[in-house]
């Protein structure tokens, strides 16, 4: 395999193969690597990256193929399966051959447009105000701090992240968050926010939570927020 491996930049006909590694360049193995045979369905090619980040499978084949590559985690007693992020989104003919090179990445635009590598900490704020019965809280003026609580999923040491709530399609909140574990706590406009998990518990001035499974590949920390 050495001599493959040396040679993994160079397209050979009717083969894919690449390197998949982590945020710091060491390699990942047993990350799943899927290439997705465009013309029939049920059909694709899965293999997996050896224990120095490597795969290759043949394509030759007469149909063209697009790949991803997925990396599946126990943390915190929890299952995460995230997809990676490719050098080179373009579909290739399975005769050609391809390199697709794939990196782990905790946050940050996808290359198929679709979102980020993040997840979200969406936030549900009772909108009273027991100091101004006129009042109607607004959600842009929410302010999340989210300390880390040990390694993020992926090993590494991950930075406090202190940002005002903005909206998308997910609802509101932070966004584009690595996976991990964190302390959060929440102030409107300078004024400290209650904090507790959605739909359970007690309010309290902060919290610590995990991201937990909306869907395959979708997770979110969803908070209640008071005055």
């Amino acid at each position: 395999m050495s001599g493959e491996q040396a040679g993994v930049g160079e397209i050979e006909p009717g083969v894919l193969k690449g390197r998949v590694v982590d945020g710091e360049g060491k390699p990942l193995a047993g990350v799943q690597v899927v290439a997705d045979n465009q013309l029939l369905y049920n059909s694709n090619l899965i293999v997996p990256t050896d224990a120095d980040g490597f795969y290759r499978v043949e394509t030759n084949v007469a149909t063209t193929f697009h790949v991803t590559a997925t990396v599946t985690r126990q943390y915190n007693g929890q299952t995460y399966s995230l997809d990676l992020a490719p050098d080179d989104d373009n579909s290739f003919a399975g005769p050609t051959g391809a390199v697709r090179n794939f990196t782990w990445k905790l946050t940050g635009q996808r290359a198929d447009g679709l979102g980020v590598h993040g997840s979200s900490v969406l936030i549900y704020l009772d909108y009273r105000d027991p100091q101004d019965p006129e009042a109607y809280l607004q959600d842009e003026n929410v302010e999340l701090t989210l300390t880390p609580e040990g390694p993020l999923i992926d090993g590494s040491q991950g930075s406090t992240i202190t940002r005002k709530s903005s909206r998308t399609g997910d609802g509101s909140g932070v966004h584009d968050v690595p996976v991990g574990r964190y302390r959060i706590t929440a102030t409107y406009e300078g004024r400290p926010l209650r904090v507790k998990p959605r739909n359970r518990g007690e309010y309290a001035p902060e919290i610590v939570a995990d991201f937990e499974t909306i869907m395959t590949g979708v997770y979110q920390i969803n908070l209640e927020l008071a005055l």
